[in-house]
């Protein structure tokens, strides 16, 4: 993908001198972007935290793996891109951000923990959608809230720095949680990890600062009213770098996605380990490596489209390239060691391309459609990836089984064909 100075005509006039506002603004953006990673970790695990649980979930309600796609991935998707959309216009509109991201994270804090005491899937599955209501309201409130605080050149990185919030809850998250469920059942590692989310909701209420819109360009407007969602797709589709952006977000995210939605159970099968170690094994390799991509990434991308636009997005997709053969040798290797060894390389890599893409997303943006575009693209990627990979990775699975006779190699060439979507997308 190729950024041309027609891409950021809308922002490419120079911020001037940041308005006068009743707090210290620059030091408070510090505390937001650590309530952010510490809100987006919660998420991050209330989300994903299924991943490592699915196969006693399987076996405990007698589901198929189609069931567990629908349940892990589509109940989620559908119901976080129903509200996302809604929810970027209210805070188009001027909506108090601040609000918006308690509420929600209350919302599917609570919904995580009911998962625990659910007695059947269409339970399981109702809970399921509620955590992508809550979480819905997430994306739009917290990117605009940071293009605020932050100049076009910083975003990146800051961004990068809150979605530590994701790496992090695979370190730590996967093995608390597959360590909970080895010794106590699955229902109460989703039960324990769903409380806190009520204790960060009270601290983001009470302390986060709303920001007023445009305040680290030095260009403060007051938003009455968002523009019409026909008239933001209309300006997004005029622009080539949006619908590559659009396409790299999908494609990219059925793979990162569905692999990591299946990579747990297919290393329970094929290596006979119990929920504890893998949770272990995979949480720190995709914690650390994750987390160093993320701030990594952020802060590459900032310093070199400093420069030249274009590499906003052609080192993200240089990264994701060179992951595509160690995701397909971890796939099909018999070998423990050399699985683990290759999937460092695309768990460090495959995400490489979130901060920077919405970091673009806002430099694009007029002010009144900054949410509503940015969650044009977490659509794109949560519908392909959590909606529509696991389920038809799932149903692959299920298929091969039945053809091969064995559960086993029937998820392997299913969890195979997740990464022949990881394509770099160049204009």
């Amino acid at each position: 993908m190729v950024l041309s100075s027609e891409d950021f005509a809308v922002s490419s006039a120079p911020a001037a001198a940041p308005p006068s506002v009743d707090f210290d603004w620059r030091s408070h953006r510090k505390y937001v972007v650590f309530i952010f990673a510490v809100a987006f970790f919660l998420n991050s695990l209330d989300r994903n935290i299924m991943n490592i649980l699915q196969q006693s979930i399987k076996e405990e309600f007698h589901l198929m793996d189609w069931q567990l796609g629908v349940m892990t991935g589509f109940a989620f998707a559908a119901f976080y891109n129903i509200i996302g959309i809604p929810t970027a216009r209210f805070i188009d509109g001027g909506a108090v951000r601040r609000n918006i991201i308690a509420g929600g994270l209350a919302l599917w804090s609570i919904a995580t923990a009911l998962c625990g005491v659910t007695q059947n899937f269409w339970q399981l599955l109702l809970c399921r959608a509620a955590i992508g209501v809550g979480e819905g309201t997430f994306g739009p409130s917290t990117i605009t809230m940071t293009s605020d605080y932050f100049s076009p050149t910083g975003r990146a990185k800051a961004m990068g720095t809150y979605l530590l919030g994701l790496p992090l809850a695979a370190l730590v998250g996967l093995p608390l949680g597959g360590w909970v469920a080895t010794h106590y059942g699955w229902r109460a590692a989703l039960m324990l990890v769903g409380v806190p989310g009520l204790i960060v909701a009270l601290i983001v209420r009470l302390t986060v600062k709303e920001p007023p819109r445009g305040l680290a360009e030095g260009k403060v407007v007051k938003v009455d009213a968002p523009i019409p969602v026909g008239q933001v797709f209309a300006i997004a589709t005029r622009k080539k770098t949006v619908v590559h952006l659009l396409a790299a977000a999908a494609l990219s995210s059925f793979s990162t996605v569905g692999g990591a939605v299946w990579f747990p159970a297919f290393l329970q099968r094929d290596f006979h380990l119990n929920a504890a170690q893998v949770g272990a094994t995979w949480g720190i390799v995709v914690g650390l490596t994750g987390a160093l991509c993320a701030f990594g990434g952020g802060w590459v991308t900032d310093t070199f489209g400093a420069r030249n636009p274009k590499y906003y997005m052609s080192l993200p997709a240089l990264a994701m390239a060179i992951s595509l053969p160690f995701y397909l040798v971890a796939t099909i290797t018999g070998s423990y060691w050399l699985c683990f060894a290759c999937l460092i390389v695309p768990s460090a890599l495959n995400n490489s391309w979130i901060p920077a893409g919405i970091a673009v997303t806002q430099r694009l943006a007029p002010m009144a459609m900054r949410a509503l575009l940015g969650m044009f693209v977490t659509m794109a990627a949560n519908l392909i990836g959590h909606g529509i990979a696991p389920p038809v990775i799932g149903g692959l699975s299920d298929m091969f089984a039945h053809y091969l006779g064995n559960d086993t190699e029937g998820r392997r060439w299913a969890a195979s064909s997740a990464p022949a979507s990881n394509r770099p997308r160049t204009a």
